[in-house]
Parts: C-alpha cells; structure tokens; sequence
C-alpha cells in the first residue's frame, strides 16, 4: 500500500492535524521519528474536557511549553461541565498570551466561567464563538478584524451589551445571536445600533435584535418577526430561512418592503401582496426554507406566493411537524403548485 500521507511536507500535515482535537494531534507523535516533533507545530489547539476533574496545573504547564513553539492561530475550549471555573480563566488568559496572532476563538463551557476581558481587546481575532459563558468586562471592545460573530446562551448579556459589543467590531460579515440575551425593549431603538455594513449573514432571534440591523444581509435565518419590527428593508435577501414556521401568536411573519407588505396575523388569511412584487422577492430570492412547517391555510399562502413570485428560486425546503399521513398530502399538494422559476427544486424533510 502507497503511503501517501509520508510525500506531504510538513506544513500540509501541520495543516490537516489543526482540525483534530488537541489529544489527537499529540498522540500522533508514537507514528514515527518524523511524527514525534511534528505536533509542536501545528498552529491550533482544541481542548474539549468530557469530565470536570480536569488537572489545569498539566494544561496550564501544557500552554506555556506549546508557547516555545508555533503561534497559536485557533483556539477552542469545550465542556460538559467544570468545577474549577478560576482555574479555567486562567487557562483562558494563559492561552491569549501565547497567541502570537490568533484568528479564531470558540469557548464553550459554563455557565460560571468568566470570560478575561483580554478576548474583547484580541486584535487579530476574525472568527469569535461563545456559548455558555458569562463575559466578565465588556466595556471595551475592540476587534476591527473580526468578520465572524456567534453568541449563544451568553449568561447576563443584556442589549446594552450588544450593543456595545457590535460597535467595536464594525467589520463583521457573519452574526448570530441566539438565547440567554435579555429581550430588546422600547427604549432600545435601532437607532442606538451600529450600522454594520458589511454584514451578509444573520442568525438571530427577533425578539433580541431589531431587524434594522441586519437590513443589508443575502442569508437571513430567524424565528420569526413581530410587529415592531415593520420599519426595514431587505433589499439584498437571497437566501431566508425561518426556523419555527408558528402563527399561534399573532405576529408578522416576514415584511420585504416597508410599502409592500406580505403580513400574517394569528390564523387569518394572508394579505395579497401589492403589484409590483418587491425585488427581493422576484429577483433576488434563491433559497427559502421553512422549518415547523404544518400546513395551515396561512403556511400554505405563503408557500405558495414565494413559489409563485420568486423567480430565481433555485430551492424550497420544508421541515414537516405533521403525521406521515398529513406530509404524504402536504408533499402532492405544494408539488403540483405553480412555479416561476423553472429551475425550482422543492426539498421535504
């Protein structure tokens, strides 16, 4: 058998090994004399911890030797559960001080670890992921290199925070924003948001962020969109994604021009669309899907108007929360209606 993996020089292989955990990565040192060394170089790190009786004085003394060799480029930290969350800091900032130039940083640990305040000032930072974290200090943040942003289940984040958070990293092309940040309220406009102008992708719960925001994006995955949250425009949408397809609240469920409303109310009957159809609809819209999709007479409507009027949609998904019974009419039914887009790919799941 050709060993092809031997003719890679060393920086392909230090290249492959920086997508494996950590553990992984060193036990390939026992492969040959030319493995035993090679782990050192590889420019990431990915510590995930199965148990919480974790010895942070080895990690800790882990850290410092890796700082002799390569700079760090990746850094993740992942959890089920810690004890010692003080330990864990210090890892944090142990870890950021031998990052000679770190990019992408994802933390995902405790809801009790706080997160150094040295993160926000991380310069070189382009992709920042927290989940299950509580930021420690968050007054100043400056990431003017950061393109990618995920917070999820973020303890004691509130909008202020936000905030403040997004206008120190002006340049980000890629949000989410997901549970555990305190709901928007009247006092906090959109106004008070930075502008981001860059940004073509969102994640986000409506309820936390205003639309207003995220005005400009080509990929928009949401829940749903209240009826505050009339005044914006979505004139670069390409790609919408609405992940609880719920009208049991009476809410507005998508609005593409803010004179040429398409509105669902609780269970009535969607409103007709004015002429002409709004461009992101007609000529800009390639992919929706439509998650929780039960097949009331409003999602229905919907389904069928997107069809009906997208002329460029490449593909329409549906996530089913139905019987097989009920799926089995759902799928005839949207199959057999009308389609602009000749080249319309319908997806059932």
């Amino acid at each position: 058998m050709v060993d092809i993996i031997s003719n890679f020089p060393d920086s392909i292989l230090c290249f492959i090994l920086s997508f494996l955990p950590t553990k992984q990565v060193v036990a390939t040192s026992v492969l040959s004399k030319r493995w035993k060394l090679l782990w050192r170089f590889v420019p990431s790190l990915d510590f995930h911890f199965g148990t919480p009786y974790i010895d942070y004085m080895d990690l800790y003394y882990f850290l410092n030797f890796c700082e002799t060799y390569q700079p760090l480029h990746r850094l993740r930290f992942t959890s089920c559960g810690l004890y010692d969350f003080l330990s864990m800091e210090t890892c944090i900032k142990t870890a950021l001080k031998i990052s000679g130039r770190l990019e992408h940083l994802d933390i995902n640990l405790d809801w009790f670890v706080q997160l150094p305040s040295a993160v926000f000032s991380c310069k070189t930072l382009v992709v920042l992921k927290l989940a299950i974290i509580a930021p420690k200090n968050i007054s100043l943040v400056d990431l003017p290199l950061l393109k990618i942003l995920h917070l999820k289940s973020v303890r004691s984040f509130k909008c202020e925070d936000l905030k403040r958070f997004l206008s120190g990293c002006l340049n980000l092309e890629d949000l989410e924003v997901g549970s555990g940040l305190a709901p928007k309220s009247a006092a906090n406009t959109s106004e008070k948001f930075p502008k981001l102008l860059k940004l073509k992708r969102a994640n986000i719960h409506t309820h936390l962020v205003p639309l207003e925001l995220i005005k400009n994006v080509e990929v928009l995955v949401t829940d749903r969109i209240y009826k505050d949250d009339l005044v914006f425009d979505l004139h670069n949408l390409l790609q919408l994604e609405l992940t609880r397809f719920n009208l049991s609240t009476k809410c507005i469920i998508i609005v593409f021009n803010r004179k040429k409303k398409l509105v669902a109310e609780g269970n009535e009957a969607l409103l007709p669309c004015p002429d002409p159809i709004p461009t992101c609809i007609s000529l800009h819209l390639k992919t929706c899907r439509l998650n929780n999709f039960r097949g009331s007479v409003v999602h229905l409507q919907f389904a069928e108007y997107i069809m009906k009027n997208a002329n460029y949609l490449r593909t329409m998904k549906f996530r089913y929360a139905c019987n097989s019974l009920r799926r089995h009419d759902l799928t005839s039914h949207i199959s057999s209606c009308m389609k602009s887009s000749d080249t319309c790919t319908l997806s059932f799941e």
